[in-house]
């Protein structure tokens, strides 16, 4: 299909419109290169030097600012990310059948394509020696192959000391680290759209290219916010602190964690909706570049209040439960029991003693209720009790 005859997509034309791209043809080759980007479905080795040419040629096509508003509008891709799969297929073409030989992660690549070509080289010997080729292999080979004036820089931060020294190297890791889990997150969320963009979500396959990374991100967010402590009492096994439960880098946390582990994903049927409706927008929140990013899921927890190990209902959610309970409840039972023996309690001793009947703001739930007396056995205890007061001594003052 030649490009004067493409018809655009009517549902895409507002992405021009909004990009200021009016002239027809120049649309039309870049709905082509948009297609063939949606076309290559989940990352495979091979499919990444594909859709890193794909980006060449549409990139070729628009000026640097407009191609980044383009690709993020009309592809669902990263600037950042866009421009990796760029650098794959622009450095790494020499490389390509040895690295799909190895089935290299696109973060692999991602890695090696600004990397000297001993390095790369290196890098391909060790992954073909050891059957596969990981991110951390390859950022051990790469960690003094950076050119003389930065290997240099480094060596100096390396060798400075005291407090002044430390902060530096922190301030490295702060930088560098932020920006690698960034790139990762980003990789994860891309495959993950990808997938849900089929028909059917393949399970195994999208498992392959996030479960490794997932793992990997988790362990670089740990590294960047938490802190170490004693593991109990046993003060030689340390370990990292944890974020405060059911807040929200807690949720991201855990949700890296359940990504690094395929054997406890949902089941293929829930799987699309636990990505699309939990996963995604955890991990977009995750690496927004928005000042106070919204946080996406609902906050259910604020309902709750934990008191002695104990869950309560907080005022508001009791309320909200106590519409779906039928009328006969045992509550009811119990608040009409309490008020039959006051009243009659309070007519037997003239006011003298009366029962409260204040409930309290917030009752504790109870796995078990034992049977309440019958409305007879109430009357009955009523009676006895009436009985016994008017057989009592008068008290006189």
């Amino acid at each position: 299909m030649s490009a004067s005859k493409f018809v655009l997509p009517a549902t895409f034309a507002h992405h021009y419109e909004k990009l200021g791209i009016a002239d027809a043809v120049l649309r039309d080759q870049l709905e082509i290169a948009a297609g063939n980007i949606a076309d290559l479905g989940r990352r495979t080795t091979e499919q990444s030097f594909l859709l890193g040419e794909h980006l060449v040629a549409a990139s070729g096509l628009l000026a640097d600012g407009l191609f980044d508003k383009w690709v993020k509008r009309r592809c669902s891709l990263a600037a950042r990310t866009a421009r990796a799969y760029m650098s794959v297929a622009r450095n790494l073409g020499e490389y390509r059948d040895d690295l799909v030989d190895l089935s290299a992660s696109p973060t692999v690549m991602f890695h090696l394509a600004h990397a000297p070509h001993d390095k790369i080289r290196d890098a391909i010997a060790h992954g073909e020696e050891h059957g596969r080729l990981r991110v951390l292999d390859v950022k051990t080979i790469l960690g003094d192959g950076d050119e003389g004036k930065v290997k240099t820089a480094r060596g100096d931060l390396h060798g400075a000391g005291g407090v002044t020294g430390l902060k530096a190297l922190i301030a490295v890791k702060t930088r560098d680290g932020v920006k690698m889990f960034v790139m990762h997150i980003e990789v994860i969320v891309q495959a993950i759209k990808v997938a849900l963009e089929q028909k059917r979500v393949i399970k195994e396959a999208l498992a392959r290219e996030v479960e490794d990374l997932a793992r990997v991100a988790r362990m670089e967010l740990e590294s960047l916010a938490q802190f170490v402590e004693p593991d109990s009492d046993l003060r030689r096994h340390p370990r990292s602190t944890q974020f405060p439960n059911k807040t929200e880098w807690a949720v991201v946390n855990e949700t890296l964690q359940k990504l690094g582990l395929f054997d406890i994903w949902p089941k293929s049927k829930e799987l699309p909706g636990w990505l699309r409706d939990e996963v995604l927008p955890v991990l977009e929140w995750a690496i927004s570049k928005e000042r106070k990013p919204k946080w996406p899921l609902a906050q259910s927890v604020e309902k709750m209040v934990v008191a002695d190990d104990v869950v309560e209902l907080a005022p508001e959610a009791e309320a909200e439960q106590d519409k779906d309970q039928p009328e006969a409840s045992v509550e009811t039972d119990l608040d009409r029991f309490t008020e039959r023996f006051g009243e009659a309690l309070e007519r037997a001793t003239g006011g003298l003693m009366v029962v409260s009947r204040e409930t309290p703001k917030v009752r504790k739930q109870v796995v078990a209720v034992p049977p309440l007396a019958t409305d007879e056995a109430a009357d009955g205890l009523n009676e006895t009790l009436q009985d016994e007061v008017a057989s009592a001594p008068a008290v006189t003052a």
